[in-house]
């Protein structure tokens, strides 16, 4: 079995696991709570009591041998931010174990049992842990505190956490991929070839992506045009960084060597000949469900768009006129894309006191 079979075994594994624990949990409520849980450089590895199926309720959390209190404000505070190890997945809990994604938890499951200020406290600090991890969170998953206070009807603390977070993300030397400096990001590849004398890059490859990807991706390229196997890398790509603003795919540093047989993933996963691959005609080869994934894809990033604009309207209007508002934020978004006679009401008296209403997404 493959390193990567492995990894895809475990997660498997946990799945199943998932699902044996979720059926346990409907036929008995006996089934044990961690009430402290002990982390090691941000990475879980002991529970107690042990064998316990939940650890997000725990009160208390010992940190590199230091106890904490999850529901004393004062121990919320002081809760140091560790040099994360990097997770084990293949011994440790995953990314369910790492204090960041715990704390993240926590702060939820404090919220739920009516702790608001406790998980306030902690939703303040979370950013922090989230940066320190090194474990590629999206923009989205450091706003989550900012979004909780949206749908809380609190506005202003919304726009002044939103507008933090965007702030500090600009700072921090792991940005969310979104925010990466692409170009940036392909000096620092091309200066390890450099290093590690390799004068070669490889581009990833995956199912559902727009045509022009579809011709560049899964192929090695020469940074130095001098290869007599594999192509150039296109100066578009080393003047911005990626194949086109937006791209999701990456490169990373290759090694050749001339004595085996050198492989690299296409689209599929499959592994194929690294110099087959790379001398493939540029042609947009896509099935029409690959075309169809894509298109879905945009969809999707639209739908999201979409759903932002639309929730700060709901909310907005929940807070300022709630007397007009619908009962839920589900409901408002059919009556607009429907276009009903009550949401065009709700429309007309919203835009008359100063909010802000977007056009209804064709769909």
């Amino acid at each position: 079995m493959s390193f990567v079979d492995k990894i895809l075994n475990t997660f498997k594994l946990s799945e199943t696991k998932t699902t044996h624990r979720t059926s346990a949990l409907s036929t008995t409520d006996n089934l044990s709570k961690a009430k402290t849980i002990y982390f090691r450089n941000g990475q879980l590895y002991k529970l107690d009591p042990p064998n316990s199926f939940s650890w997000y309720d725990a009160k208390f959390l010992v940190s590199n041998g230091k106890k904490y209190d999850l529901e004393s404000i004062y121990d919320l505070h002081r809760l140091p931010i560790p040099t994360f190890d990097s997770i084990d997945i293949l011994n440790g809990y995953g990314i369910t174990g790492s204090l960041e994604y715990v704390l993240k938890m926590k702060a939820a499951n404090l919220r739920n049992k009516g702790l608001i200020k406790e998980s306030d406290c902690l939703y303040k600090r979370i950013h922090l842990f989230l940066a320190a991890s090194g474990n590629n969170y999206r923009s989205k998953d450091y706003l989550d505190y900012s979004h909780i206070l949206l749908t809380e009807c609190k506005l202003e603390k919304y726009e002044q956490e939103k507008q933090f977070i965007n702030e500090y993300l600009k700072t921090i030397p792991n940005k969310p991929f979104e925010l990466l400096d692409r170009k940036k990001l392909l000096d620092q590849i091309l200066e390890n070839c450099e290093k590690w004398h390799t004068d070669y890059v490889v581009i990833d490859a995956f199912c559902g992506c727009c045509a022009e990807c579809n011709k560049l991706q899964g192929r090695v390229y020469s940074i130095s045009g001098k290869s007599k196997i594999f192509p150039k890398l296109p100066d578009h790509i080393r003047e911005y960084g990626c194949i086109h603003p937006g791209c999701r795919h990456f490169i990373s540093v290759y090694f050749f060597d001339s004595n085996v047989k050198n492989t690299i993933h296409d689209k599929f996963g499959h592994d194929v000949d690294a110099i087959q691959a790379s001398q493939r005609p540029y042609i947009d080869d896509r099935s029409t469900a690959e075309k169809e994934a894509y298109l879905n894809y945009l969809k999707q990033k639209e739908n999201e768009r979409q759903k932002e604009i639309d929730e700060l309207e709901y909310y907005t209007i929940l807070a300022k006129l709630p007397d007009i508002a619908p009962k839920s934020f589900g409901g408002y978004r059919r009556m607009k894309n429907q276009q009903t006679k009550n949401y065009l009401k709700i429309e007309k008296v919203a835009k008359e006191n100063g909010i802000k209403i977007s056009e209804r997404l064709e769909k």
